[in-house]
């Protein structure tokens, strides 16, 4: 107890029993609560820092290791879905001849239709430029090597967020492009699968560092 600020808490009220003599007198309660009337020691600044010290570093460590298990989630949900492209990919694969070759028959009747039996030479020529279109082996090689190197990035660790943001885009552009050359219904839906399985990998990919 501060006996300084009993004594002046004590005028006051005596102070203010005389202006106010039917006021209630200070309970117990009032006086303890009385700014000043519970002497505190002066704070121990050294302590108070080395204290505050130690919980910033425990909360960082706790921040670190809440976001390193949440990395771990990512990228094994991201090596779901590049392990789902890349068994797409290999059932694009032999699709792809077996498309070609019906949409050149296709073509071919039509072809002979409009010019006639006679201008083969033409039809082999339209045939070839729509082969060298249609031809999607290079896209699904470009899509693997993409893949290989998210899952080479995903091993490597540390801030890869960047790098898999731009390989992310890349795989987009390879899907599209096999959208835009597909013969088939069945390249089609596979092109179309394949570029949901990405837009998935864009949005994990948006929480990597």
């Amino acid at each position: 107890m501060n006996p300084e600020a009993l004594a002046r808490l004590r005028s006051l009220a005596e102070e203010a029993r005389a202006a106010f003599p039917d006021a209630p007198t200070l309970r117990i309660g009032d006086v303890l609560r009385w700014p000043g009337v519970i002497a505190e020691e002066p704070a121990d600044e050294e302590a108070l820092r080395r204290v505050a010290g130690e919980l910033c570093v425990r909360a960082l460590e706790e921040l670190v290791a809440a976001r390193g298990r949440e990395g771990a989630k990512l990228a094994d949900s991201i090596r779901a879905r590049v392990a789902a492209m890349r068994a797409r990919v290999d059932e694009i694969a032999p699709l792809v001849p077996q498309a070609i070759a019906a949409y050149q028959a296709k073509i071919t009747e039509r072809l002979k239709e409009a010019l006639g039996a006679a201008d083969d030479d033409r039809v082999r020529a339209e045939l070839a430029l729509f082969s060298a279109k249609a031809d999607v082996h290079e896209e699904l090689d470009r899509l693997r090597a993409h893949l290989g190197e998210v899952e080479r990035s995903l091993r490597q660790g540390g801030p890869v967020g960047k790098r898999l943001d731009f390989l992310a885009q890349e795989l987009n552009r390879e899907a599209n492009t096999l959208a835009a050359k597909s013969s088939s219904p069945q390249l089609s839906d596979g092109a179309l699968e394949l570029k949901l399985l990405v837009e998935q990998i864009r949005e994990q990919v948006q929480n990597i560092e």
